[in-house]
Parts: structure tokens; C-alpha cells; sequence
């Protein structure tokens, strides 16, 4: 199911080597150091730029490396007791234990089977959506039964609910709107500049006054403003079904991320996503009712630039509350439930470097520090103009 590898991509066997190799981190920023400790069993890193180093350097084993990675045999990586443990385990436990452990094994396969049942509404055949954690679209009398699909997917954390989604096509349009209507969507997230219809179907009109029907649902710009690099809309999104019950949407569309290899500087990312936090903080004040809407937020695909920004959201929130990061643990777990997230060297890069840059905004390291200097070059160095 893997796209045809580049050079600037990850597979999904070179990710989980990352993620086993970085399995027992525990990173954590110390506001008064300056410093990111992570302590494992073989390793002790003391300060962002060894591990940043320790991740990049030349003189190591790359993580990115295609050629190493394949060397590398993943029994090494399972954790392995003593043959008269497990004797002694599966005798005392007995069917509950051997069925605990085939339960286990299951619950951590992924499925494609609504997927593969709904191609013509997928953009891409090789960007899978896993059944797991996909939004499932309830029907009313409007809808046929089985018209449950859309590819996008549902990821509730303590640092914020999102919905990922691949951008509406044409034929699609209508599911954008009952996915909207039924997640009670306040909030959604454009990350493409909305240039061309190819990479993503009309859903708002941008000139204020002007609406936008689709069958049941009509949508209309209240206001919009320019703030940086992002245009704010203010949308009134009605159902026919349901005519007492106009709800409000605020979309922010940042424009800066057209090219998926040019990437937006860090500052303007991160001034996008604190535009997005306020956004949040307001849309959910409005009632009880609106505290549990996740935030939609899409690109083309709903992978690469949707992925970094829903990563880059979650740890800055983790260090913001907790000033702890979990870096390797937050990607593993999104890519978990969202095929081919940070499979990009590019995101990956430009998801370090700002999550690096708002430790130092927090106060949570010292800008001027050497070390910190030092993996912000690292990390700007590590993709190669031939790469991308």
C-alpha cells in the first residue's frame, strides 16, 4: 500500500525503527537549562543539539537512511521472557490470557476495507484511509443507508480534537457538508491556498454577502479579514433539515504552504496556529455545546501540511501545559490512525524547527544558547536540495 518511494519520504517499516529506537525517551524541556532532556537505556541526550545531532549527524547511524534501516532486523527491537515465564504465565492465566493476547494482536491491525469500497471518492489511490478512527457519516432520509464514507479522520487527545480530512471534490461536496453539520464543526483549517479547483472543490464563497447552496445546505460569508499571512472568514452554515438551527463557522485559510516543498518559515506557521488557538478559545465559549467540536483541518491529501500542523498544535500545547515534549510519541500516534502523516523529510524538519522555536517564544529555552543555535542549523541543513 506504500506510494512509490522517494528520497525525501519515509516507509512505514524506517518510521517504526524511529519510533522503537526512541521508544523509552522521555524528553522533557527544562525552563531554567535551557536544555531537552531524554535518558534511555543505551543513551543519554543532554541538550537540543545532541539530540537533534543524534538524529541528523553524519558520523551516526541515520534514521533516514534507507540502506542502513534495511540492515537493521526488527527482532532485535521485541522485548522478549524467560520460556519458563511464559510457561508459567499462559498456565496460571489460562484461555483468558492466550485470548487477552490474540485480542491485543488485533486491536493493533489497520483496515482499508471502506477505502477500497469507496474509490471514486478518494483523490488519491495510494493515500489510504485506515477504518480506524475514520469519520463514519450518520444517514437521514435524504441519504442512502450506505452513504457512511469520507475520507477523513477523527483524533481525540488532551491536547486538542482534530479532524484530518482530504480535501472535497465535486462529488464529494455534499458529504463535506453532512461530516460539517454532524461533527458540529466551529473551526476548520485550510492550509492550501485555494488557488486552482483540482486541489480542492468551492465550499465558501471568499466576498462577503455572498452564499453558497448545495442541495440541503447553504453557506455564507458573514466577514472576513486578513491577519498575516492567513485570511479569517466568518461563515453561517444552514440546513434545511433543520431551519432554527444556523450555526456559525470560522475558517482560517493560511496561504504560505502552496508548494509542499517550500515550506512557510517557522514564525509564520506557529503565528497561524496561535490565530487558530484564539480562534478555538472563541468558538467554544459561544455554548456548552460547541466545547466538544473537534477542529477540521485539511490540505489536499489531509497528510502532509494537515499532519504537520495537527502535530505542531498538539506538542506546542504539551509544552505550553507541561513543558514536556513528547516528539516521537505524538507522530507515531497520529500516523497510527492517519496513513502517510510525516512521511515527508520536509514536514519533519519544518515540524522540529518550530516546535523548537516556540520552546524559545515560552521562555522554555535561551535563544542565545549555542546548543539551541546549533540545532535550528541542523535541522534547516538536513534536507538536501537534492532530496527535494
Amino acid at each position: 500500500l506504500e506510494p512509490r518511494r522517494t528520497k525525501c519520504q519515509l516507509s512505514t517499516e524506517q518510521y517504526t525503527n524511529i519510533e522503537c529506537r526512541f521508544h523509552c525517551f522521555k524528553l522533557q524541556i527544562n525552563g531554567k537549562k535551557g536544555n531537552i532532556n531524554a535518558n534511555s537505556e543505551t543513551t543519554q541526550i543532554n541538550s537540543v543539539d545532541q539530540l537533534i545531532q543524534y538524529s541528523f549527524s553524519e558520523n551516526k547511524k541515520s534514521y533516514f537512511d534507507i540502506s542502513e534501516q534495511e540492515k537493521v532486523s526488527m527482532q532485535k527491537n521485541v522485548i522478549a521472557e524467560d520460556v519458563d515465564d511464559f510457561i508459567g504465565r499462559m498456565t496460571s492465566m489460562g484461555k483468558s490470557q492466550m485470548m487477552a493476547d490474540h485480542d491485543n494482536m488485533h486491536r493493533k491491525q489497520r483496515h482499508i476495507f471502506s477505502f477500497t469500497e469507496n474509490l471514486m471518492k478518494n483523490r488519491y489511490k495510494n493515500i489510504v484511509l485506515f477504518d480506524e478512527g475514520a469519520v463514519i457519516l450518520s444517514t437521514g432520509k435524504r441519504d442512502k443507508s450506505s452513504d457512511t464514507y469520507i475520507h477523513a479522520t477523527n483524533i481525540k487527545t488532551k491536547f486538542g480534537n482534530y479532524v484530518l480530512a482530504q480535501s472535497p471534490k465535486p462529488e464529494t461536496l455534499n458529504d463535506w457538508y453532512r461530516m460539517i453539520w454532524q461533527l458540529n464543526i466551529a473551526v476548520i483549517v485550510c492550509l492550501i491556498p485555494l488557488s486552482t479547483k483540482e486541489d480542492c472543490a468551492k465550499y465558501f464563497e471568499r466576498k462577503v454577502g455572498k452564499k453558497l447552496k448545495h442541495k440541503r445546505f447553504t453557506i455564507r460569508t458573514m466577514t472576513t479579514r486578513r491577519e498575516e499571512d492567513c485570511n479569517i472568514y466568518e461563515l453561517k452554515f444552514s440546513n434545511k433539515d433543520f431551519k432554527e438551527d444556523d450555526r456559525m463557522i470560522h475558517l482560517i485559510n493560511f496561504t504560505k504552504w502552496k508548494i509542499i516543498v517550500r515550506p512557510p518559515e517557522p514564525r509564520k506557521f506557529l503565528a497561524m496556529m496561535r490565530s487558530v488557538w484564539a480562534t478555538e478559545a472563541s468558538a467554544n465559549s459561544v455554548g456548552d455545546d460547541k466545547t466538544s467540536s473537534p477542529t477540521l483541518v485539511h490540505g489536499v491529501t489531509g497528510t502532509r501540511r494537515t499532519g504537520t500542523y495537527v502535530i505542531m498544535s498538539m506538542l506546542c500545547r504539551q509544552m505550553s501545559e507541561h513543558h514536556q515534549i513528547s516528539l516521537l510519541k505524538v507522530c507515531s500516534r497520529v500516523r497510527h490512525f492517519r496513513y502517510s502523516v510525516m512521511r515527508n523529510r520536509i514536514c519533519f524538519t519544518v515540524l522540529l524547527e518550530s516546535v523548537l522555536v516556540f520552546a524559545a517564544d515560552q521562555g522554555l529555552v535561551d535563544r542565545s544558547n549555542v546548543d539551541f543555535q546549533n540545532a535550528i542549523k541542523n535541522i534547516r541543513n538536513a534536507v538536501t536540495i537534492e532530496e527535494q
